[in-house]
C-alpha cells in the first residue's frame, strides 16, 4: 500500500508562534509522507490561490491537507476566506475527495464558529499526542462526496479579479442569484457559461442587479439571471472586495430556499 501523503499548512506566525517541525515529525511518525508550508497572508495578491493549486491536483495532491492554527488565527477574516476559498477549490476540482483536518494547536477548534465550508472537516486537538494518528486514519478512510447543494469554485487573477463560480451539484436550477454581504463588497459583473472556467461570450436572460435582501440580521445585494442552470453550467459573479458572507439560490422569482456561506 502506498504511504499516505500530508500538506500541513502552518497557520501560527509571529515572534511567539509555536515551530511546525514538531507536528511535521509527528506526521512523520505516524507513517505518513509530510509536506508543507506556511501560511502566506497576502490576500490582496490572492496567495491563497497558489496553495489551490498544490491541494486541488487529484495527481499530484496529497491524501490529506492538514490545517494547523490557533483560535486566534481563525478570528482573522483575511485568514478565514482565504481558507475557504482553498477548500472550496479543493472540493470541486478534485475527482477523489480529499480529507481536510483542522488541528488546533492551542485545543480542540470549535466547530460552530469556523467558516461554513470548514465546519465538516474532521477536527483533532493538536495539544493530545495523539492527534497525528487521527490523522492517519482519516486518511485511510474514504472520504464521502459533499453533502451541498450547491457548487462554488472560484477565479483569482490580479488582472481578471475575484470571480465566484456557483450552480447545481444535481438537476436544474430556474436561473440563479448571488448576493454578498460585509464591509466593501459588491458585485460588478456576472456571466453564465460551462462550469470550469469562464466563459469568453455570455447571454443573460432577464438579469437583475442590485436586488436587496435582508436575512436575518445581514443585508445582502445581489445579482440574478433567468439562465437554466444543470451542474455542467455556471453562474458567474465577479466580486470587488471579498464578502462575510455568500448568499447562493435560485432566480427570485423561483427561489424557495437560499443558502447563506459564512467565510
Amino acid at each position: 500500500m502506498a504511504q499516505k501523503t500530508v500538506w500541513l499548512t502552518w497557520m501560527a506566525t509571529g515572534d511567539d508562534a509555536p515551530s511546525p517541525q514538531p507536528a511535521v515529525a509527528a506526521l512523520s511518525k505516524s507513517g505518513m509522507a509530510a509536506n508543507g508550508a506556511p501560511w502566506v497572508d497576502d490576500s490582496k495578491e490572492f496567495a491563497w490561490s497558489e496553495l489551490s493549486d498544490v491541494l486541488k491536483n487529484d495527481e499530484g495532491g496529497p491524501d490529506v491537507w492538514v490545517i494547523g492554527a490557533r483560535k486566534a488565527d481563525f478570528a482573522n477574516s483575511d485568514h478565514r476566506f482565504g481558507l475557504s476559498m482553498v477548500a472550496a477549490m479543493v472540493r470541486a476540482d478534485r475527482k477523489k475527495p480529499a480529507h481536510i483536518v483542522i488541528m488546533g494547536i492551542d485545543g480542540m477548534p470549535d466547530a460552530d464558529s469556523l467558516p461554513t465550508l470548514l465546519r465538516s472537516c474532521q477536527l483533532v486537538d493538536g495539544t493530545d499526542a495523539s492527534w497525528s494518528a487521527k490523522v492517519l486514519v482519516a486518511a485511510m478512510t474514504a472520504k464521502p462526496g459533499s453533502p451541498d447543494s450547491f457548487r462554488l469554485r472560484v477565479t483569482a487573477h490580479k488582472h481578471l479579479g475575484l470571480w465566484f463560480e456557483v450552480g447545481p451539484t444535481s438537476g436544474e436550477w430556474a436561473g440563479c442569484m448571488a448576493g454578498v454581504s460585509g464591509g466593501d463588497s459588491k458585485i460588478s459583473n456576472h456571466a453564465v457559461g460551462l462550469s470550469g472556467g469562464l466563459p469568453e461570450k455570455t447571454v443573460l436572460e432577464f438579469k437583475l442587479e442590485g436586488i436587496e435582501l435582508d436575512i436575518g440580521d445581514d443585508a445582502f445585494v445581489a445579482w440574478a439571471v433567468k439562465n437554466k442552470l444543470t451542474d455542467k453550467d455556471s453562474y458567474y459573479v465577479k466580486i470587488e472586495e471579498p464578502p462575510s458572507k455568500l448568499l447562493i439560490g435560485e432566480h427570485p422569482d423561483d427561489a424557495e430556499d437560499v443558502v447563506v456561506v459564512t467565510f
